[in-house]
């Protein structure tokens, strides 16, 4: 019997076999493509429209329309928050060109400036915040590069509630995509437990002044769930599932041990996400780049249900290993093609034959869904995302076989 979108992406998720393996692309900021590629792809499926929109300008990806939706089979479909990162507001759009002269929408407050070597920086209330520097098509989140001599007390770092105008927008998107589609509704919320700087100072501070991290969490996940309560007010029981994403892993290990993540950081990711579970339907989806092996049954106990991207290149996070220890447990949204080698510089053949063996290992009695590892970027041949699709659809129907 074939099922609906949100049917079939909660057979998985609840750990049973759909009729066919679940699809997305464009569901979150963290599951994405490329605007150039995809404008690439949209041609090539034969979809006319005006130019993508750009709904993340610090990843680069593009708002996937619901024609590219249908025509691929995709399953979920993204209920964004208003303000994105580097203040760019979804609701007013703006033409651009990207660096190869694919033309695109940006959202109406990209305003960069550009630099006398070619940068283009972006500013947000007098602040630089981004900067594209002429070799990359990416804009550099700035805070990555500040560092606080002394640290402020934590008591005066801003944690503002969602404005009225946020929430309306977030209710206005939940109740009509849920109202107009099948499909299962991703519910960015948006800020998380995370830090105040950049990785290095956090890095620095969690093992030099743990008082002063303990403190900052203490006070952030009060910030939190004032928020989740204002943003379940917002969206009821419109959405499937809230996604967070905080990277703790690197290619070959863990940012900190796993003790220090059991004992400082999850402690308050469970107190988050225990909430979740007790107040609202939804499922709690979780990004968390890197070799995460060690942290995995910490993330579970925590509440997590959903984990991405799966990054299966990285140390330890062979995809039969992943499915025979925690597959009861826990969902897989990701990790169905590698985007650091196959996807990119591999043949149309390899990347049948990877797609394929994903299936086969993620696939049996449901927790998973297909999507590649991360965003796809620009660098992906366009037969070779085509293919991944191809794929899916030739493999992943139930029974797998």
């Amino acid at each position: 019997m074939t099922m609906s979108s949100r049917e079939r992406v909660l057979a998985a998720v609840n750990h049973q076999e759909p009729d066919r393996i679940p699809v997305d692309l464009g569901g979150t900021r963290i599951t994405g493509i490329e605007p150039g590629l995809y404008t690439r792809l949209r041609a090539r499926l034969g979809i006319r429209g005006d130019p993508a929109k750009v709904m993340d300008v610090w990843q680069m990806l593009a708002w996937v329309e619901q024609p590219v939706v249908e025509a691929l089979g995709v399953d979920a479909l993204p209920v964004p928050r208003l303000i994105q990162d580097f203040g760019m507001r979804l609701d007013a759009w703006r033409p651009w060109q990207l660096d190869d002269g694919t033309a695109v929408q940006m959202p109406a407050t990209f305003a960069p400036v550009r630099e006398p070597d070619g940068s283009l920086c972006l500013y947000l209330d007098g602040e630089l915040v981004g900067k594209k520097v002429p070799a990359s098509p990416y804009f550099d989140r700035m805070v990555e590069v500040k560092s606080y001599d002394p640290l402020p007390p934590v008591e005066l770092w801003p944690m503002p509630l969602f404005s009225d105008e946020d929430l309306a927008w977030r209710r206005h998107w939940a109740e009509t995509l849920r109202r107009e589609t099948d499909k299962a509704l991703m519910g960015e919320f948006g800020p998380i437990l995370g830090r105040w700087g950049s990785y290095q100072e956090w890095l620095y501070t969690i093992g030099a002044r743990p008082d002063y991290v303990l403190a900052y969490y203490e006070r952030k996940v009060e910030y939190l769930l004032a928020n989740l309560r204002l943003y379940r007010d917002a969206v009821g029981d419109n959405i499937d599932a809230i996604w967070w994403g905080e990277d703790f892993g690197m290619q070959t290990g863990l940012m900190i041990s796993p003790r220090m993540f059991r004992d400082m950081v999850a402690p308050y990711y469970k107190r988050i996400w225990d909430w979740v579970h007790a107040n609202t339907p939804w499922k709690v989806f979780y990004h968390c780049c890197g070799a995460i092996y060690p942290i995995i049954s910490t993330l579970i106990e925590c509440g997590v249900d959903i984990l991405n991207p799966v990054q299966t290149s990285a140390r330890g996070m062979d995809p039969a290993r992943l499915k025979t220890e925690f597959g009861d447990r826990l969902t897989f949204w990701g990790g169905g093609v590698d985007t650091q080698q196959v996807l990119p510089y591999g043949t149309p053949e390899e990347v049948r034959a990877q797609v394929h063996e994903r299936i086969r290992v993620f696939g049996p009695g449901g927790g998973f869904v297909f999507n590649p590892v991360h965003n796809v970027q620009a660098d992906v041949p366009l037969e070779n995302l085509i293919t991944m699709f191809d794929a899916v659809r030739d493999f992943g129907q139930y029974p797998l076989g």
